[in-house]
């Protein structure tokens, strides 16, 4: 493992670039495949029955991926083969996204897609557990979520741009957003033996770890998934609900619903590092529980938003807090995981937050039906999880 303290500034800065284009085709994809499924006929029920593939492929093959590249060793290396073949194959059936004229087309590029961005996920991003100490990874993490973020708005702008002129031009650029950021790893990132350890548990060994985790062993690791679950669901309950309380509870105008989610985003971008920084000081677990109880206070004072300026306020902390969660969960997860099994816990932690992904916002909704649109429910539950979150985590020992 190397340790010296320039990693996290130029390694940090190739990992973040190399992950600008995989976070740069999220936005894009979610913000169009939509419209163009409703075009060739699709219901609204079947549109987002579609939608949700990428959240049921996280939940399994980025583990299987992960924990493969944990347990092999090739001459290009453990992880970027991993990136260099999947990603091209993502990036040629994303761009052909908006090419397809017929529904089973435009659904056999949708899941192949997905696929290919399924397996480089997990070993790309445990890189992170790779090339990093322990005491480094927070830093690193944040300089990578920061780049990450950049991806994620630079894809907004440049999609909305490029829309007007054709609606593929958006898919093409994050196409192209993948090639360069399979470039980046392929010319910029050597790894060697030394960064991590072959000695993972193995592909066969997945279900037995997980089941070593559900019958006890493992105590810390299952701690931290679980309290990621936790945290993640109340988080995507409010990123999923929150737009729909401010547009009916608060009568916000449609056009100025962006500017607020905007807010948000804001603030977790600029508390990136700082949130690193702080984990590196703190350490992961503190870092995590402190970002977790300030969410549950947070979202508890929800219940008493009156107006978009109250929102707003509540927003900007809410940021800040959600980085030092985000920041330090991979470092925590590879502490308590053990150092040979990077790519198994970056997969694990695709499994928890696809889950969290489908689970919290689907609840919410059935409360939203069964109390008659009180939002009330909304703000309680996501306060619920993250307090849950914050009491599961205090378990944890490092």
């Amino acid at each position: 493992m190397m340790s010296t303290r320039r990693l996290p500034w130029t390694f940090g800065l190739i990992l973040g670039l190399g992950y600008f284009g995989v976070t740069a085709v999220s936005p894009v994809y979610n913000t169009y495949t939509p419209l163009l499924l409703r075009d060739l006929g699709l219901s609204a029920g079947l549109v987002g029955f579609v939608m949700a593939w990428d959240n049921v492929l996280n939940m399994f093959l980025p583990a299987w991926a992960g924990a493969r590249s944990d347990h092999t060793w090739t001459r290009w290396g453990r992880r970027k083969p991993w990136v260099l073949a999947a990603a091209p194959v993502a990036a040629l059936f994303f761009a052909a996204i908006p090419q397809m004229r017929t529904l089973a087309g435009l659904l056999a590029v949708i899941l192949a897609a997905n696929l290919a961005l399924s397996l480089l996920r997990a070993p790309g991003l445990a890189l992170l557990g790779d090339l990093f100490a322990p005491a480094e990874r927070a830093k690193a993490s944040g300089l990578i979520n920061l780049l990450g973020g950049l991806g994620v708005l630079a894809a907004l702008v440049g999609s909305g741009l490029l829309a007007a002129r054709d609606a593929a031009l958006p898919y093409r650029l994050g196409g192209l957003l993948l090639v360069a950021s399979a470039l980046v790893f392929a010319l910029l990132v050597h790894e060697r033996r030394s960064w991590g350890s072959s000695a993972g548990v193995g592909v066969g060994g997945v279900w037995r770890r997980l089941l070593g985790m559900a019958r006890g062993q493992d105590r810390a690791a299952a701690l931290v998934l679980l309290a990621a679950f936790f945290s993640f669901s109340g988080f995507n309950i409010l990123e999923t609900w929150v737009s729909s309380f401010g547009r009916y509870a608060l009568g916000v105008a449609p056009e100025r619903l962006p500017f607020i989610l905007a807010v948000f985003a804001g603030a977790l971008l600029t508390s990136a590092l700082p949130a690193g920084f702080l984990g590196a000081r703190l350490g992961h677990r503190p870092a995590m529980a402190a970002g977790m109880l300030a969410l549950a206070l947070l979202f508890a004072a929800g219940l008493w938003v009156q107006s978009e300026a109250m929102l707003m306020g509540l927003l900007v902390p809410a940021g800040a807090a959600w980085a030092l969660i985000i920041i330090n969960l991979f470092p925590l997860l590879y502490q308590v995981g053990g150092e040979g099994s990077a790519g198994l816990f970056t997969g694990l932690y695709y499994t928890v937050t696809s889950a969290a992904a489908a689970a919290g916002p689907q609840v919410a909704g059935l409360l939203l039906d069964w109390s008659g649109q009180d939002f009330g429910w909304v703000w309680a539950l996501a306060a619920g999880l993250m307090a849950a979150g914050a009491l599961t985590l205090a378990r944890v020992r490092e």
